[in-house]
């Protein structure tokens, strides 16, 4: 019996010298798992057929040779771009946060280096105080805290108000139409139940909004209205408070692992915020769970970009692993919101930058962008430095959604 290192998707296995290098795959870029293996398990060194040919070797050779080609393509390819503040920003970005400035590059490596000298011999309860947590997946780390913060929801009457004054969120009506049946008397939603054309369909809105059903509302909405409208968020306010703050950091952009999963949950001015951080790879189903376990069917989702990146890759991680959970809760996501209200008066829709308007001061704090290099650094090191930085950008995120949130009611005053 011996020990190889398998790719837990593509199944090639790898030396001990390779998983030392980099425990991740070098043909798909997934993480290595140590697995015990019969020796007779290996192909011979060589195998000759009946022309003489060595058919082993040949494939073995072509196998490297992919591989190797393979590895330098993922090596030349970064998924952010180190900007100088003297060029304009990159003008195709697929995702918002795959750029840095080349100062924040520069402070953020000097960090990290402040970090390994900082925490050098310190354990993770000591960077960071929490606890070891288990479930039915496997373990995780676990780090709570309670942050102040102003969120505020609208009412279900201030969101009824404005839900049923928009005659456009019917099918057929448009804005020419709205003003014509405005003044004709039919004011709001409710007054056209009583109206032959519309009355049905009316009628049909009118019943989801009076049950509060938040998700088939907001698919409704979604068929008529773009996803930055602002009636998709007074929809909060059928609410009430059953909201789950959520943000995940990974080690690239797919297919690789999430490192930390964040929750917050508002309660009374202040958010109680749980993170599942990895303490290695292989705590990732465990993590992952323990998010999931947070997340019961009637609460609803506030997310950045959530709906494109951070649900979808849960899903996708949950898959990998072979794991059936479901995520259909109603999503805000507030990315949507922050471009439709505030494009005009920021720079760019990074989360630090909208920070900034808000007012809102980060402490210690690592780009996002550079959240797999300061992980990979710790993986390397076994220096717990680095998760500090990675922790605290987290919870900061789920922080200023949270105030990110309430601000952007303050913006539709003019856009309803």
């Amino acid at each position: 019996m011996s020990i190889v290192y398998v790719c837990r998707k593509c199944k090639k296995h790898h030396s001990k010298a390779e998983y030392v290098q980099n425990r991740f795959c070098l043909v798909c870029g997934s993480f290595l798992l140590p697995t015990l293996v019969k020796e007779e398990s290996y192909l011979p060194d060589s195998f000759v057929d009946v022309n003489g040919v060595d058919v082993v070797g040949k494939e073995k050779e072509a196998l490297f040779r992919a591989a190797e080609l393979l590895r330098k393509r993922v090596n030349q390819t970064k998924e952010y771009e180190v900007v100088s503040e003297k060029e304009s920003l990159p003008q195709k970005s697929s995702v918002f946060e795959s750029w840095i400035w080349n100062s924040e590059y520069e402070e953020a490596l000097k960090f990290e280096k402040h970090l390994l000298k900082q925490y050098k011999d310190k354990t993770l309860e000591e960077a960071l105080p929490g606890r070891v947590v288990s479930n039915v997946q496997g373990e995780c780390y676990e780090v709570s805290a309670v942050c102040c913060c102003d969120f505020r929801n609208v009412t279900f009457e201030e969101s009824r108000q404005v839900m049923i004054s928009d005659l456009k969120v019917l099918s057929g009506i448009g804005p020419v139409s709205e003003q014509k049946l405005k003044k004709q008397g039919y004011a709001t939603v409710e007054d056209l139940t009583r109206h032959s054309r519309c009355g049905r369909q009316a009628q049909e809105y009118m019943r989801l909004v009076d049950a509060r059903d938040v998700s088939l509302t907001q698919k409704w909405l979604g068929q008529r209205l773009s996803k930055s409208h602002p009636l998709l968020h007074y929809l909060a306010g059928f609410c009430q408070d059953d909201f789950a703050i959520i943000d995940i950091e990974t080690l690239g952009l797919s297919e690789r692992p999430i490192i930390l999963l964040g929750v917050a949950k508002p309660v009374e001015g202040h958010v109680c915020v749980t993170q599942f951080l990895l303490r290695d790879i292989s705590d990732e189903p465990g993590a992952i769970w323990a998010l999931i376990s947070q997340i019961n069917p009637k609460l609803s989702l506030i997310t950045y970009n959530g709906k494109s990146f951070d649900v979808p890759y849960i899903r996708q991680r949950l898959a990998y692993y072979g794991l059936k959970a479901c995520i259909d809760n109603p999503n805000f996501d507030v990315l949507y919101f922050t471009r439709r209200a505030l494009k005009s008066k920021l720079a760019n829709c990074k989360l630090e930058t909208v920070e900034k308007y808000l007012g809102v001061q980060r402490g210690i704090n690592v780009p996002g962008a550079l959240v797999p290099h300061f992980y990979d650094t710790y993986l390397r090191t076994k220096n717990v430095g680095p998760l500090v930085p990675i922790v605290e950008h987290n919870r900061q995120d789920l922080v200023t959604l949270g105030v990110l949130f309430s601000k952007l009611y303050e913006e539709w005053q003019f856009d309803r």
